[in-house]
């Protein structure tokens, strides 16, 4: 049911492409686009938490910082390339910045990226990117594409390495990297321990979650464990490689991929094992939510709730009798349900049956619990091999997620801190079509969808110019077949005129008619703009948290057409609703109750709350941090008609989003605000 490969054929935004330049113009005005501003500063952000993920840290047994260019430093030895173009991809950019060198020495007379799809990016921002950094710069190559494109490959190549002596060898650099324009990212290492007669592939992305025309953290510091292949060996040898991947053959041609500070440690740890990712639901072959709605909870006998615990052995040596536990908690802490599962051995990297060894490997749990109330709960998985760890607090990892009575959604309502934009059009003053959507999966029979919750973007119904504009679009329900792909499934529509007042709040849009779903079925929807409009279509998203492949962009292909991709890197703020209501915000307004914004918002110090009630209730505030755990809980008891203030510190708080909730008479509203 995943639909990576499903969409393929959507995702053809690259003819067949030669390795010498065409002389038409490719359709690449239709796909290649430059970073946005919020893009860039994503992904910077991005670098500064990636920072943290690099593994090794023992004895340094290589290092280079291309301080010296193509030449290499701290006696190492030289530094090669090949390529498919003449040796005019790989770049080093010289200290400060200012100026590229090819290999041969010869000046490329641009500062880089130097492409016209990538000046505005930046340089990498590594450990050491004064004293020079490398670049693979097919954008710059490929710059003017008016003159034609050539899909490119190539490689960097280390000098000989001695590791004769060293039986864990572990692969460190700071990197960023874009491409075009199909999910799989064209970025690998390859390792030879003969001279070159049989190299080793390994994955080259990182953390990053795979998405065409999507720029990476800045810097991404990235780890492999190369020890199966480079352990012991005493002439190794690494290349750094962009290629056409192979899941989709000729494909890529366009932006950059810069290195910096390639740094090979040994693994000081022996006992390491690490949990990497935690889902409640089975990712690969359906979803996981952050909201389900009791009606489509899987039930206990069905096998209830599954984990889904990613987990690797970072250490030298292998982990025997490893234990998996998973729990599930409720809201105050109390112990709901313990399931074990057992591992006869956790290989480390350099043991794996397999060379490269999976970065991670996954299993996937039953637990047997279903909820029986609605509320928060709280899944937690420990894993241990009954020895000292390492690194004990990557062993646990919980989150929290939730059961409704009426809402489906992916995305974690406390952490939208990103917002889907629209393309301006090549017609003037107006954006491209554009679209965002969720996949659901009914469980059960039985459900009605009356519509969709979106939470717009603060820059929705905005012009070019921004000012407000005018804004059709609609909500649409597919009916998803898989032989045919989203754009082609039947759909359910009803069309709407963007209220300028949306912009920035959730709002809840009811379907035309209710929409009868089926059991063990798979829905797509979403907000989409099919034609070109003044105003932006804009969504909040959650960024990179898209792992479960649940994300669907409207776009264009190469041949001009508009799709449905899939394989983001973000999830859009578009939740699925089972029962008919109104808006929160009539919710509200319909009881008599009024949350306002508050006031300083980012909050350092003290903040002020207000809230308006029309007539006396009783009343309880909650402040909730990013995972959904209530780190402040204040009961007002009896507040009669009028405006109220809550003054509350922040200086408990941690930096970062929070949301808080007003409960009047049982009735929920919530805001968001930022710490300092």
């Amino acid at each position: 049911m995943k639909q990576l490969t499903l969409t393929l054929g959507a995702l053809c935004i690259l003819a067949s492409a030669s390795a010498q330049r065409v002389n038409d113009l490719h359709t690449f005005e239709h796909t290649l686009k430059k970073a946005s501003v919020s893009e860039i500063a994503t992904s910077r952000q991005a670098g500064i938490e990636a920072r943290e993920s690099q593994r090794g840290g023992g004895t340094i047994l290589f290092q280079e910082d291309f301080s010296n260019g193509f030449e290499g430093s701290n006696g190492n030895g030289a530094w090669t390339t090949e390529d498919n173009a003449g040796d005019s991809l790989w770049v080093y950019v010289a200290a400060g910045g200012d100026a590229g060198f090819y290999a041969d020495g010869s000046a490329t007379g641009a500062n880089h990226p130097g492409g016209e799809y990538s000046t505005n990016i930046g340089p990498l921002s590594s450990e050491t990117p004064n004293n020079g950094w490398m670049i693979f710069d097919c954008d710059y190559f490929n710059t003017p594409i008016s003159e034609g494109y050539q899909d490119t490959d190539g490689s960097l190549i280390s000098p000989l390495i001695d590791f004769s002596n060293d039986g864990s060898v572990i692969l460190n650099w700071d990197q960023y990297f874009r491409y075009c324009c199909f999910p799989y990212a064209p970025i690998y290492v390859e390792v030879t321990n003969d001279g070159g007669a049989t190299w080793t592939t390994f994955d080259g992305h990182g953390s990053f979650i795979e998405a065409a025309n999507a720029a990476s953290a800045n810097p991404l510091p990235t780890s492999i464990d190369i020890s199966c292949v480079a352990a012991y060996q005493s002439e190794v040898q690494i290349k750094f490689t962009y290629q056409q991947a192979p899941e989709t053959g000729n494909a890529y041609s366009h932006y950059y991929w810069g290195i910096d500070d390639v740094v090979i440690t040994s693994n000081p740890n022996a006992n390491d094992l690490e949990i990497v990712q935690l889902t409640n639901g089975d990712i690969w072959n359906v979803w996981e939510y952050r909201v389900t709605p009791m009606e489509q909870r899987i039930s206990a006998a069905d096998g209830g709730v599954v984990a889904g615990v990613l987990y690797r052995n970072s250490g030298t040596d292998n982990q025997n009798n490893v234990d998996v536990i998973v729990e599930i908690f409720d809201d105050a802490g109390t112990v709901l349900n313990t399931v074990t599962e057992s591992l006869d051995v956790a290989y480390s990297f350099a043991n794996a049956p397999n060379c490269p060894a999976n970065s991670q490997d996954t299993l996937y749990i039953p637990t047997g619990w279903e909820p029986s109330a609605t509320g928060n709960y709280i899944i937690r998985a420990t894993i241990d091999a009954g020895v000292e760890d390492a690194t004990p607090d990557n062993n646990i990892m919980e989150k929290v997620f939730v059961y409704s009575e009426d809402v489906y959604g992916h995305d974690d309502e406390s952490a939208l801190d990103g917002e889907a934009f629209p393309r301006e059009s090549d017609l003037p003053g107006l954006y491209d079509p554009t679209g965002q959507g969720n996949f659901y999966h009914t469980v059960a029979g039985g459900s009605t969808a009356y519509g969709l919750t979106v939470a717009f973007g603060a820059n929705c119904g905005t012009n070019i110019d921004g000012g407000v504009a005018e804004l059709e679009f609609e909500t649409r329900l597919y009916y998803y077949d898989g032989a045919v792909g989203i754009t082609d499934s039947d759909y359910e529509s009803t069309y709407w005129t963007f209220d300028p007042a949306w912009a920035g709040t959730t709002q809840y849009l009811a379907f035309e008619d209710p929409i009868e779903l089926d059991a063990d079925a798979v829905y797509f929807v979403g907000v989409i703009a099919e034609y070109e409009s003044e105003g932006a279509l804009t969504v909040q998203t959650q960024n990179n948290s898209d792992t479960d492949n649940s994300t669907g962009e409207y776009n264009v292909t190469g041949d001009g057409d508009y799709v449905w991709f899939t394989s983001q890197t973000y999830t859009p703020a578009v939740r699925l609703i089972l029962s008919e209501r109104v808006s929160i915000d009539e919710v509200a307004s319909l009881n008599g109750i009024k949350l306002l914004q508050n006031r300083p918002n980012p909050a350092n110090n003290t903040t002020i709350f207000t809230f308006e009630l029309n007539n006396s209730k009783d009343v309880q505030f909650e402040i909730r941090d990013l995972s959904g755990r209530v780190v402040a809980n204040m009961d007002r008891g009896s507040l009669g008609a009028g405006t109220h203030t809550i003054d509350f510190d922040v200086n408990a708080l941690s930096g970062g989003m929070y949301t808080y909730s007003l409960i009047a008479n049982g009735v929920t509203v919530t805001k968001k605000m930022t710490v300092k």
